[in-house]
């Protein structure tokens, strides 16, 4: 059985711990030191060097018997991050209010740990159990995607990265970023504006005219920046957006992506403009069927802690993308964590202890 109050202790201590993405060094080394302290088999990789991140992906193995499991938590959290203060306010963790908590991801790799901590001294049969602890994925699931998945062993992987306790997310979508850069002509503006090429009307035109959200039931679309640099005497000969298409459906994908490259096609007949688009395909469809074996166990072991399974899918990124993309079978479960990305960020020490609880039966499952 996980011990609360260790598991308590231990996310506070992490959480005190700043690891804002590419910063993760301080972090890296905490959470290594402690898994070798437990004297599992830990290594450590460069793949942060390709990137830009000070930190290191963690890699580690309890060894035993059955099918292994592999356990994935990130090492990093969004700003502000400095100064953590956590609180323990009647059973509910929070920061004092001016940061965020860290329980994105900290809860995980604190159960993560707990869990394996509480099987190794049980003295039980259990199964073989690896750990990926990981950098930077909230820019990019950029640990994730540069992982050495030849150190992993498992055909089966549990995500840690999702907010309602009892959640099963099964599916991740195909996520494309679409940068268009509309191409005008320079002219003073009260001399001879005729004579330009206005390519930031062309590029507003564009936005206007392409959907953003929830486009269909499969599909959601957002643009994210718009950039002209000039002077307000001179037509803007350049002006550039930015925007991501991500669909469940891989044609349906496809024909977002045209609908938005004619609506600046459009866009640039109408003024005289040209452009250019570039694209960068940051995931595919990564999908678990909900009668898989491993959403099974999943199903078996919360029941089994008391909560009910809810199997949805779900359009924001993790790491499960990059890790369903190596032909393992994955989900992102739920650990309780509240209000992430803000000040007001918390978790219950119920539902952290609820996560370490669901993972030690896990664990046992294939015994």
């Amino acid at each position: 059985m996980p011990d609360r109050e260790r598991l308590t202790g231990l996310f506070m201590r992490f959480a005190a711990c700043s690891s804002e993405s590419l910063k993760e060094k301080d972090f890296c080394e905490m959470v290594e030191e402690k898994l070798l302290s437990l004297g599992l088999h830990v290594e450590r990789d460069e793949a942060g060097a390709r990137f830009g991140s000070d930190g290191f992906n963690i890699y580690a193995r309890l060894d035993g018997a059955g099918e292994p499991i592999l356990l994935n938590a990130h090492l990093d959290t969004v700003a502000p991050c400095t100064g953590i203060e956590p609180v323990n306010d009647n059973g509910i963790i929070r920061s004092k209010g001016d940061t965020v908590l860290g329980a994105d991801d900290k809860a995980a790799v604190a159960a993560v740990i707990e869990a394996v901590e509480s099987v190794a001294q049980s003295g039980m049969p259990h199964r073989t159990v690896e750990i990926l602890f990981t950098l930077s994925e909230e820019i990019g699931m950029l640990g994730a995607k540069f992982a050495d998945y030849s150190k992993i062993r498992s055909k089966k992987a549990i995500v840690l990265d999702g907010d309602t306790t009892g959640e099963i997310v099964n599916s991740n979508p195909a996520n494309v970023v679409l940068r268009f850069t509309l191409k005008g002509k320079a002219a003073h503006a009260g001399i001879a504006p005729e004579e330009g090429v206005h390519a930031l009307k062309a590029a507003a035109e564009a936005v206007a005219a392409i959907p953003v959200g929830h486009v269909d039931e499969l599909s959601v679309m957002n643009v994210g920046t718009f950039t002209c640099d000039g002077k307000t005497n001179i037509v803007p000969p350049l002006a550039c957006f930015e925007m991501e298409v991500r669909s469940f459906s891989e044609q349906r994908l496809r024909e977002l992506i045209a609908l938005s490259e004619n609506a600046v096609k459009d866009a640039c007949a109408k003024y005289g403009a040209g452009y250019e688009m570039e694209t960068s395909r940051h995931s595919d469809v990564v999908g678990t069927p909900e009668d898989s074996s491993l959403i099974g166990e999943i199903k078996a072991a919360l029941a089994a802690i008391g909560e009910q399974a809810v199997v949805t899918r779900s359009f924001g990124g993790c790491d499960m993308t990059h890790i369903g993309a190596r032909g393992i079978e994955v989900a992102n479960l739920g650990i309780g964590m509240n209000n992430i990305h803000s000040c007001e960020e918390n978790i219950s020490v119920s539902d952290l202890f609820k996560a370490a609880q669901l993972l030690e039966h896990i664990i046992f499952s294939a015994t």
